[in-house]
């Protein structure tokens, strides 16, 4: 995963969605302020390699957005994880909520969403 998305920031505001870039924590992890408004809650989303994922298998182009700038445009501020197997859960649940904590866009710092394909990968 990079830290770039999908819009540029003229486009963004066009749109009328906030435009913050990502930031890339690790090889592994990014972070993804909010798009659509100030403030948000948090999310970490375990989401697998990109070159294992497509939310179209038939098409190489979709109208979807990928997972991150998606829940981000929702109004969530984002920590993507990719290539998780072999992470220790811990560790990678930790970087994730120090990094959401740290963001003045998130407006509930004691509570956070976790959503993942499998987790069966992550060792403790």
């Amino acid at each position: 995963m990079t830290s770039t998305i999908s819009e540029n920031p003229s486009s963004a505001a066009e749109q009328g969605h906030l435009y913050s870039p990502a930031i890339t924590l690790s090889e592994n992890i990014v972070l993804q302020p909010p798009l659509s408004q100030p403030v948000g809650a948090g999310i970490l989303i375990f989401l697998p390699s990109p070159d294992r994922f497509r939310l179209n298998p038939t098409s190489t182009t979709t109208s979807d957005p990928d997972p991150l700038v998606k829940w981000a445009k929702e109004g969530f501020a984002v920590v993507a994880v990719t290539d998780y197997d072999g992470l220790a859960v811990a560790e990678t649940l930790k970087q994730g909520l120090n990094a959401l904590n740290n963001l003045e866009m998130v407006s509930v710092k004691d509570k956070f969403a976790v959503i993942g394909e499998r987790f069966s990968s992550i060792h403790e």
